[in-house]
């Protein structure tokens, strides 16, 4: 069945879906569980398909294309949720976009900024979506507190002093990070994880503080069949 078939996206008859408030400033989280009825299907497509190749400058592994109509039926999957829990407005989608990802840069390979909690755009005004279509239980995806300026999230009004936070951390030759993020350190402290789960889904604001959980027993496999595969998505609105 072509990944463009709708069948593919409609929910799971068991379908479990979980509303979350995470950290001090109780930012939106849900998580999803036996998502779609097409997720073999989409897994089989990458595995066919696998024209992965490194990513964008900070994404630590490889990317490929994935059907127009995974990120369409996504978005009317979640109206209800993205306008009820998330108080977005989907007329107001200025850009959506999914890739199939594979986490695959070993760890003494990675830049600092690559070595701490990220957000996709100091927006609350965005939605981050991650859906696994693999089973990795020492893997996942974390969130965190920054704890010198007690941000659980990054928008514009927070990101200078965020910015100066983490310049002057670097500057500290004592104080520089190194490989993936997993737990707690110094600077961040981990307010929720979950696992990497087949047909698992998160949807969290764009701005959260967050990290893939990447164990040093993590295998870095480039291959859609039997490494780390998922499906990443991000939504902006106006």
């Amino acid at each position: 069945m072509s990944v463009d078939d709708k069948s593919n996206y409609a929910p799971c008859e068991n379908l479990e879906l979980e509303y979350l408030n995470i950290g001090a400033d109780q930012q939106e989280l849900v998580k999803v569980d036996s998502y779609i009825q097409g997720a073999e299907a989409l897994r089989q497509d990458a595995i066919t398909q696998n024209n992965f190749a490194v990513a964008d400058s900070f994404y630590p592994g490889v990317r490929m294309a994935i059907s127009d109509a995974y990120i369409v039926e996504l978005v009317r999957n979640f109206q209800a949720v993205i306008g009820n829990f998330f108080k977005l407005d989907i007329r107001t989608i200025k850009s959506a976009a999914s890739r199939y990802s594979i986490v695959t840069c070993q760890p003494e390979d990675l830049k600092p900024m690559q070595c701490i909690p990220h957000f996709d755009a100091p927006s609350k005004e965005s939605l981050a979506v991650i859906h696994y279509l693999c089973d990795a239980p020492d893997s996942g995806t974390a969130f965190y507190h920054h704890g010198e300026t007690g941000y659980d999230y990054i928008d514009k009004g927070r990101l200078g002093k965020y910015e100066q936070s983490i310049v002057k951390r670097f500057q500290d030759p004592m104080r520089q990070p190194s490989g993936y993020i997993c737990g707690g350190t110094e600077d961040y402290s981990e307010i929720a994880s979950f696992g990497a789960a087949y047909n698992r889904l998160l949807m969290y604001r764009g701005s959260s503080l967050h990290s893939g959980i990447i164990r040093p027993n993590y295998n870095f496999d480039p291959s859609p069949e039997t490494g780390r595969l998922t499906i990443t998505s991000f939504i902006e609105f106006s």
